[in-house]
């Protein structure tokens, strides 16, 4: 006989005698249909996996049947796999309820909100802000959701708030953090401000390791007692046996930045997957849910919820790819329980001042450069995008090859553009004009307000997207006397933390850098409150981003925040044309759209890049 039963750990078992299991696991059905869920087998029991989907399960049962049969036994299914089925079965159904309840203020939490806020002012040194202290319990009483907020919200303490309760309550031991590098040091800085000095931080900082044999080491054998392990998303498919046996029930697992997990069947989310199979507690964080439109919801939720996505869910990628009205309806009003979202104004961050334009008209040289440019790269907007931008800064790039797809990567796009092939262009005309501009309009203006910044003794940071700009602008200003640093993606992390505590600590006066290097998760809030886009894209993840480096919770109501952008323009036949002006005009559109969603608890769809290209140049360039 054959006895099938849930064990204590809730995994199916299959019992029977000794001689009778040898001959199971020779049978073909075995090995062809039972054989891939099963964890482990002694000499009368097989084990399957924990995570076993529970719809699978009833498929393992009629194979055992079907098994049973061919050997002419008898089959006994313990009830409680029914009872174990019932209950994964309604588990969903009873988050989407709870997750509705708390996001509408229901009474019946009102007690177990109270002791959850208790607890966590005894345990937290710097208090959460009302919101916070919601999102915290409404996180906490989810086990896995997403918070959404804004960026510069205090995402990162709301957590702390979470982990505070389930470690004062023994439900949990440690964080496992999963998010970019920059991340790393503010997950420990905001650690000892949550928490206060008194309390020691243990803590595993993958990035303190050099080979990936040192990773796997540490992991193993020096991880036991630490309270926070920080990953880099770089490292969830070569640890991923390693990462996979610290996530137990009593880990709280964070992905930071989530939104990194981008191609839903990528190696880096099918690891991010496998990783958390054992998670009890999961939190995904990101500022920009879907940047590229509602497919990316699907990594979201299959991370959060594997084995309920099927057939909660069930959205399929077509479907999420081009949504109707009311397609996007349903989909928004599925998953608006299983996020929380919250905006700097319901926390009480000042707001900034309105955004100083600075305008600037193109020299002759510049004039005549354009006009060929927008000639020879007519047919294709990305790199006619790129030259103008080149143009604009550093001129002698336009003397270099242009790598569209180094471009692409540098502004995380993906343009359907047309192959592209780039040639030097050594053409006398081109040649001529770029020598006769020894420093460009824009770049001159650029100066120009630096200089009156540092003259009032405060700081700035110049977001550009040209390495060469970076470190022509950082030249010129030593010329001047500013102390200017770069941080670029070839800037070590130990160079990095380094420029910004001299920035913070005001032994340098302006910081350079670009959106792709430093957009994420530092902050300089308190030390710098001006911030100048130079060279800037259409990518509203990096201006968002970029943006909240100075203007996040824990500023104070006298402070200030200032925003300049640069747009240099061309007179035409119809009128003045300003690539800048438009760049800007577009990311104020797609961020009055994100507000706008906020508002009305809806996940928002942004025009594609194609369509933000198509309206750069609209009536500029024939069709």
């Amino acid at each position: 006989m054959f006895q099938v039963q849930m064990n204590h750990n809730e995994q199916l078992t299959l019992e029977t005698s000794e001689q009778l299991l040898a001959k199971v696991v020779r049978h073909r059905i075995y090995k062809l249909y039972i054989k891939k869920y099963v964890e482990n087998k002694t000499d009368y029991k097989i084990i399957f996996r924990k995570n076993v989907y529970y719809q699978d399960i009833q498929t393992i049962i009629e194979k055992i049947k079907t098994l049973a049969a061919k050997l002419d036994l008898s089959v006994n299914i313990d009830d409680n796999i029914a009872q174990y089925v019932n209950k994964i079965n309604s588990y969903i159904d009873y988050k989407y309820t709870v997750g509705n309840d708390i996001k509408n203020d229901d009474l019946r939490f009102d007690e177990r909100y109270h002791e959850f806020e208790k607890i966590v002012n005894q345990t937290l040194v710097r208090q959460l802000r009302s919101k916070q202290m919601k999102d915290a319990f409404y996180l906490t009483m989810m086990q896995k959701s997403g918070n959404f907020s804004v960026p510069g919200s205090g995402k990162t303490s709301t957590v702390y708030g979470m982990y505070a309760y389930l470690k004062a309550t023994s439900k949990v031991n440690k964080i496992i953090m999963i998010g970019p590098l920059n991340a790393f040091s503010s997950w420990v800085n905001e650690y000892q401000s949550c928490f206060g000095h008194s309390r020691k931080l243990t803590c595993l900082n993958i990035k303190d390791l050099n080979t990936s044999n040192e990773k796997k080491m540490a992991l193993k054998y020096e991880s036991g007692n630490k309270e926070l392990i920080l990953l880099n998303y770089e490292v969830l498919h070569t640890l991923e046996d390693e990462i996979k046996n610290l996530i137990t029930e009593d880990t709280l697992v964070v992905f930071d930045e989530v939104h990194r997990i981008k191609n839903p069947v990528g190696m880096r989310a099918g690891a991010a997957l496998r990783i958390t199979e054992n998670a009890k507690y999961m939190v995904t964080l990101t500022g920009t849910p879907i940047p590229n439109g509602y497919k990316d919801i699907y990594n979201l939720l299959n991370l959060l919820y594997p084995y309920d996505y099927n057939h909660f869910f069930n959205f399929e990628i077509p479907l999420l790819s081009n949504p109707n009205d009311s397609e996007v309806k349903m989909i928004n009003d599925k998953i608006q329980p299983f996020f929380t979202r919250t905006t700097k104004d319901e926390l009480g961050v000042p707001p900034i001042n309105s955004d100083q334009i600075i305008d600037i008209k193109a020299s002759h040289e510049e004039q005549e450069l354009f006009k060929i440019i927008l000639s020879k790269y007519k047919s294709n907007q990305l790199a006619l995008f790129a030259k103008i931008m080149q143009l604009e800064s550093s001129p002698s790039l336009l003397l270099e090859t242009l790598d569209l797809k180094e471009f692409e990567d540098m502004l995380d796009l993906s343009v359907n553009h047309e192959e592209f092939v780039e040639y030097q262009d050594y053409s006398k005309d081109i040649e001529g004009l770029v020598d006769q501009i020894d420093r460009t309009s824009k770049m001159e203006a650029l100066l120009k307000l630096v200089n009156q910044i540092v003259s009032e003794s405060k700081t700035a940071i110049v977001w550009c997207i040209f390495i060469k700009t970076m470190y022509k602008l950082k030249s010129d200003l030593k010329q001047m006397g500013i102390r200017a640093e770069v941080i670029s993606g070839s800037v070590s992390q130990e160079e990095r933390n380094e420029i910004i505590n001299k920035f913070k600590n005001k032994e340098i006066d302006i910081l350079i850098t670009n959106p792709h290097t430093l957009a994420e998760s530092v902050s300089l809030h308190q030390s710098c409150h001006d911030a100048i886009y130079f060279e800037y894209s259409y990518n509203l993840v990096h201006l968002l981003q970029s943006k909240d480096r100075i203007h996040r919770l824990g500023l104070g109501q006298d402070d200030y925040t200032q925003y300049y952008y640069f747009q240099q323009y061309y007179p035409m036949e119809q009128g003045n044309y300003s690539l800048g002006e438009r760049i800007y005009k577009r990311l104020s559109e797609k961020e009055q759209l994100m507000l706008d969603a906020i508002d009305k608890h809806e996940l928002e769809i942004l025009p594609t890049e194609d369509e933000d290209l198509e309206f750069f140049f609209a009536h500029v360039v024939d069709k």
